[in-house]
């Protein structure tokens, strides 16, 4: 089974995509299918990243400047090249492998169903993992793995009636490594004595450097920073260079190892995405400020649940509030420990539902 994945990475676009994709990807490679990526060459892309995971990777060309980009969906932009000319080469890169192909999954913010109906006739099944239900589709199945108030409804009037959906953190997509873990069993009492720091891998208005700077006005105590940040991170020396100076910060670059720091952890403090699940499941409390437009009302519903904290969106969060919200949680273990238990059971069943999942799009 020859399956396909459309999605990108850049530092405007971030790293989550491509991500969460590698996940699914890595998942479908173990019932058995034959994947490959085929992704844009634009500033910031995980194509190293794809191949160390041996994946099969289809790099379409780099985007030419001042190209004209015509406004189809809010994030147009973010193909690097109009919809009609990135699917037309995604056309050529497929007839090129001379293959059969049974699914085309799409993760990508610029495709709708203009993009989706050019390049459908070329493939047997579609699929499209969305979170922004801003857009028009043209697909057979449609994830959704956030959590909105009314979030079963948002697609009935986006998607064809016999496109088939999946929605809800239940259909979450966690790798492996998440899963060796027991949060049942981690006893945490409260208190807070290591924190991890992560906003992604892009970052690029560096919100990490913000906790630190924020961390700095805290009176000296046993508590550790694990700060975490990606390859595409263009502000990378500069925070090594700060970690160095504090002895509190432990500096990790482009980690494989994220679900074991968040275990450790008693208390995140991170952008939204699917950084968000990851937290939940392994039940870590979290201090969260959004870094995206598409984070906010997830973050707004998860505050309301009381399984996080959130701050605001980056523009509105300063160090201050940084401080006042740790102070906040080191003060309260008892809140801390409830909130670790909401999260956690935003997340219960997850294992199954996945499955069902896999085995829809294997069929």
């Amino acid at each position: 089974m020859n399956i396909l994945f459309r999605t990108d990475a850049s530092i405007e676009i971030g790293t989550g995509h491509v991500m969460r994709c590698l996940t699914l990807a890595n998942a479908l490679r173990k019932k058995g299918a034959n994947i490959t990526f085929i992704c844009r060459n634009l500033q910031g892309n995980l194509a190293e990243i794809i191949r160390e995971k041996q994946f099969d990777l289809i790099m379409l060309s780099e985007p030419k400047k001042n190209v004209f980009i015509p406004k189809a969906t809010s994030h147009s932009d973010w193909l690097g090249v109009p919809w009609y000319a990135d699917a037309a080469e995604t056309i050529c890169a497929m007839k090129d492998m001379n293959k059969d192909i049974s699914l085309l999954i799409i993760d990508h913010y610029a495709i709708d169903i203009n993009w989706e109906m050019r390049v459908k006739k070329y493939v047997k099944k579609m699929m499209v993992i969305d979170d922004l239900a801003d857009r028009l589709h043209d697909c057979d199945i449609l994830l959704d793995q956030n959590l909105y108030h009314h979030y079963k409804d948002r697609y009935v009037k986006l998607v064809p009636k016999s496109c088939k959906q999946f929605l809800g953190p239940e259909y979450v997509l966690l790798r492996d490594e998440f899963y060796s873990f027991q949060p049942s069993q981690k006893n945490g009492d409260g208190s807070v004595k290591k924190i991890l720091v992560f906003f992604g891998g892009s970052d690029p208005t560096n919100e990490t450097k913000k906790v630190i700077k924020a961390f700095q006005q805290f009176p000296p105590q046993d508590i550790e920073l694990d700060i975490v940040i990606g390859n595409t991170n263009t502000h990378k020396k500069e925070i090594e260079s700060i970690c160095k100076k504090h002895t509190f910060c432990n500096f990790h670059c482009q980690v494989n190892h994220i679900a074991d720091l968040m275990y450790n952890a008693d208390l995140a403090i991170g952008a939204g995405g699917t950084t968000t699940w990851e937290r939940c499941y392994l039940a870590l409390p979290a201090i969260v400020i959004t870094v995206a437009e598409n984070q906010e009302v997830i973050a707004q519903t998860l505050d309301q649940l009381g399984a996080i904290k959130y701050l605001g969106p980056k523009e509105s969060v300063n160090e201050s509030d940084i401080v006042s919200a740790i102070q906040e949680m080191m003060n309260n273990p008892l809140s801390l420990q409830q909130m670790s238990r909401k999260a956690r059971l935003l997340l219960e069943g997850n294992m199954d539902h996945r499955q069902n999942l896999l085995l829809e799009m294997l069929k």
